[in-house]
């Protein structure tokens, strides 16, 4: 997701400082699918700002010494027009799931049967862990969230399910050994059924 469409669409709701947007963001449980770190929110701030889509609302000053005064940003018109085709590109993309493990697959059969079986068993343990925490979100927020934040948390909680269920199968082949097994075709067999089987349209998409 894209950082600034998080800050704009915080900003919308109220003038906030970064280290309440951040928060705000813990609190609803967004860090749990969006990769987000402090370093790019304090940035993207300072870009909105450079841009004028944000601007400082109040300057609040911090007592101590050598402490810098703490400013309440928000959102001004233009900032407005840009999450507005921030929201519209931000639906039009076209994705497809990715996973950690999706490319290791590739060549796990080079790997250790046991040390893979343990590494399946951390991934699925942490996804049952967010799985959880999704049902305590909607249980105890879910019935003052807006209807897009409750269905942003049920779609976590159901690829979450849908991860389950395919570690849950990995699991299985890597503890039967199916998982770790190699090509029963030789690589000049695959090559040549390539050539025969697949046009160039085909091999290049």
């Amino acid at each position: 997701m894209s950082m600034k469409m998080l800050i704009l669409g915080l900003l919308m709701e109220r003038d906030r400082h970064p280290y309440e947007i951040r928060q705000t963001i813990k609190q609803r449980n967004w860090n749990e699918s969006f990769k987000l770190r402090d370093g790019s929110l304090y940035y993207a701030v300072d870009q909105l700002r450079d841009q004028e889509l944000i601007e400082a609302a109040e300057i609040v000053a911090v007592p101590g010494e050598n402490r810098p005064d703490k400013t309440i940003y928000r959102i001004t018109e233009k900032g407005k027009s840009a999450l507005d085709k921030l929201l519209y590109e931000q639906l039009n993309q076209v994705s497809y799931p990715q996973h950690p493990v999706f490319l290791a697959l590739a060549f796990i059969r080079y790997g250790d049967q046991e040390r893979i079986e343990q590494l399946l068993l951390k991934q699925l343990k942490a996804c049952e862990e967010r799985i959880k925490r999704m049902e305590v979100v909607l249980e105890i927020k879910g019935v003052f969230l807006p209807a897009g934040s409750q269905m942003m948390i049920k779609g976590f909680k159901r690829f979450g399910e849908t991860e389950k269920e395919f570690l849950l199968e990995l699991l299985e082949q890597a503890r039967d050994g199916s998982l770790l097994k190699g090509p029963t075709w030789t690589l000049e067999q695959i090559e040549e059924y390539q050539k025969t089987h697949f046009t160039p349209q085909m091999s290049e998409e």
